[in-house]
């Protein structure tokens, strides 16, 4: 009977030598070894030599054995062997040898050489073969520059490289080189003896690609080195025929090589979501068995791989593919600032499906992912969202269908509301925080913003904690009301700076928020800096504005008791018939309102929100018509501790509206607005 596999522990001279010549076939991932690990491995070895105080001398009495790992092989009769498993550790391994070949003298380099090549025969007929080569892309660069005898002496950081696993062997070549001229001579001669006599690997090996392959898997399973596109590749290519095996590896390999490592693993993860649309187990080999009971190689390759690698590519290069749609730049510089990148498999099928309304694709996409990043959703609760929005595109659903799951809700939407309103500073996390900022500054932007600086910090105008004797506290007896709202808070593109951030307004505007030539890089921050006073009103109306900025940007209005703004034209009839335009009010204490002047006063509409609480200087005249409104039952509190009005009220005038409102004295022909920022008193 055939044997089917063999298993033994093989010390490094033995698997170094003319039974095995090793071949890293085209199924293979890349080499992928760093300085981390392979300093790691001569870390392990140096210390194992000086644990056991092995030397030249005592190196064949030590009985204790150095375990290296496996490496699984197809592998018939003769020396070829398929490495399945284990490229790695013999690169990595060949790397050392080559190296420590060239460093010390011939009489030891003449031995080591023997590991690295084997040497031909006159007799036979044979020349000089390495006893491992990789794949085709990366094993010319082996060859030559470390193979080669004598050629590591001449790597630098200078040598040109063309795929991130040649540079990984180039980096680990100098790293070696390095690190071995600081040993001393005694554990520099000791150290290939070890290498060779006291190193073992369990070399596994079966003559049929399926029994390597399932053996490669469950070693991974369990806890190996492994990224999906490595089992991705060999079920893919594996499957292919073998005349064609070459042409779809070089396709693979151009894709690879485009993305890079790190980026080409992503593509799969976001692959693996588009086709099955669910959220992905830690179990690879039935996941990629289940997609490739469907998909054939060749196919996964020319209609699923290129085509969203292309794609992908163009959602994280975005400056470059749409250089010419800055709306899109825009929108996409920042998506790519949310915490989290599950929106990018959304972002490819639509692109992949339709590849039309972009810039509306796109803004609902941020929407959707903004916001539910300020309402922190899980991880477990976006996947599940994003693979019934899947679903839903797969069906053909119109993604700005009122049907369609992209759509904020009406909960979610009074849910970021609060929040916004909130103290912003404290109740979201700083990346969120920050992302809201960066999003009104895109806002406040005429053309691109470039988000790419190294530092962006979130920073308040009005100190946390100013000093008693401050012309802060002056303006602002009560600070906890104001400090943490998003109107009170800047970006700056510096590291915080403690003695700054008490300064008084004057000084703090001009020596910190801007540079010395007396620019920043945010709108956010310049209109901070165009102010001349910062004050409870000032702020208040920068609160409102920025509310309302987002509430249009991510289309923040309810069909409710909220405030509306779904008139196209922002305004209403009176009860004489004529039109008149709707003014609002968006300030501190949850005030958030919606009215209109009539004949007689101003009308406040049912569903507007009134301020939870009041000023201690508030009137008593307001303060009576407020309780009084309680008790009729026309103001009431929500379940969430919103006081809100059931049906419209007209006030005797525009600043009586706007202190019941706001909970304080108030101008009403400059504290009400319209939604492009225009006051009262200017439509009078």
């Amino acid at each position: 009977m055939e044997t089917k596999l063999t298993a033994q522990e093989t010390p490094l001279h033995k698997v170094f030598c003319d039974d095995y010549l090793f071949t890293v076939p085209s199924v293979q991932r890349p080499y992928s070894w760093t300085t981390d690990e392979a300093g790691e491995l001569l870390d392990d070895l140096l210390e194992f030599i000086d644990h056991y105080g092995i030397n030249e001398i005592n190196v064949n009495s030590v009985n204790e054995p150095y375990f290296l790992g496996s490496i699984v092989l197809v592998k018939k009769d003769g020396p070829k062997s398929k490495v399945l498993d284990g490229q790695q550790r013999l690169t990595t391994l060949t790397i050392l040898f080559s190296v420590l070949r060239d460093i010390l003298s011939d009489d030891y380099a003449d031995d080591i050489e023997q590991m690295v090549v084997q040497k031909g025969s006159k007799i036979k007929g044979t020349k000089d073969t390495y006893r491992l080569h990789l794949r085709k892309r990366d094993d010319e660069f082996l060859k030559k520059y470390i193979q080669e005898k004598g050629m590591t002496h001449r790597l630098s950081e200078n040598t040109a490289f063309k795929t991130d696993s040649q540079k990984a062997i180039r980096d680990n070549a100098i790293y070696f080189f390095d690190r071995l001229n600081e040993l001393d001579e005694d554990t520099l001669k000791t150290l290939p003896l070890v290498l060779a006599t006291l190193c073992f690997i369990v070399v596994v090996s079966t003559p049929n690609f399926d029994s390597a392959f399932r053996i490669f898997t469950v070693l991974n399973d369990r806890g190996l080195d492994l990224l999906p596109s490595d089992i991705f590749k060999a079920k893919v290519i594996g499957a292919i025929p073998d005349d064609e095996q070459d042409y779809y590896t070089d396709k693979w390999e151009d894709v690879e090589v485009s993305l890079g490592r790190d980026r080409f693993n992503k593509l799969f993860d976001h692959i693996r979501m588009i086709i099955q649309k669910r959220k992905g187990s830690a179990n690879y080999k039935d996941e990629y068995e289940d997609i490739f009971s469907q998909i054939t190689g060749k196919q996964f390759i020319d209609n699923i791989l290129i085509p969203y690698s292309e794609i992908y590519l163009n959602l994280v290069d975005y400056r470059s593919f749409y250089s010419h749609r800055p709306k899109i730049i825009k929108l996409l510089s920042l998506l790519n600032r949310i915490d989290n990148n599950d929106w990018i498999p959304i972002a490819m099928y639509y692109i992949k499906k339709y590849n039309d309304r972009l810039e509306e694709f796109f803004s609902l996409l941020e929407q959707f992912a903004g916001i539910s990043m300020v309402l922190r959703k899980n991880f477990n609760w976006r996947m599940s969202k994003y693979s019934q929005i899947l679903r839903q595109m797969e069906k053909g659903i119109d993604v700005f269908s009122d049907e369609s799951l992209l759509k904020i809700s009406d909960d979610d939407k009074k849910a970021v509301m609060e929040k916004l309103n909130g103290d912003v500073y404290t109740e979201l996390k700083d990346t969120v925080r920050r992302y809201v900022l960066l999003r009104l500054d895109s806002l406040l932007t005429n053309g691109q913003p470039f988000y790419d600086h190294s530092v962006i910090t979130v920073e308040h105008v009005l100190p946390q904690t100013p000093k008693e004797d401050s012309e802060w506290l002056v303006n602002f007896p009560e600070t906890t009301e104001y400090v943490h709202k998003l109107g009170n808070l800047v970006l700056l593109t510096r590291s915080k700076n403690s003695q700054a951030r008490n300064y008084d307004f004057h000084k703090k505007k001009t020596s910190y928020f801007q540079s010395k030539n007396g620019v920043t890089t945010f709108a956010l921050t310049t209109q901070v800096i165009q102010e001349d006073e910062w004050t409870p009103y000032v702020l208040e109306e920068r609160q409102r504005r920025l509310i309302n900025l987002l509430r249009q940007a991510w289309d923040l209005n309810v069909n409710d008791n909220k405030v509306r703004l779904d008139d196209e034209h922002q305004k209403f009839k009176t009860d004489d018939g004529h039109l008149n335009k709707k003014y609002f009010i968006n300030a501190a204490r949850g005030a958030n309102a919606i009215g209109s002047p009539v004949a007689g006063g101003f009308r406040v509409l049912k569903g507007s929100l009134f301020a939870d609480s009041v000023s201690d200087s508030y009137q008593k005249g307001y303060l009576d018509l407020r309780n009084d409104l309680l008790n009729k039952g026309l103001l009431v509190n929500r379940e969430d501790g919103a006081l809100y009005l059931v049906d419209d009220y007209t006030f005797s005038s525009a600043s009586t509206a706007a202190a019941l409102v706001m909970g304080r004295s108030a101008n009403g022909l400059t504290e009400w607005k319209t939604a492009s920022g225009e006051m009262l008193r200017d439509n009078d």
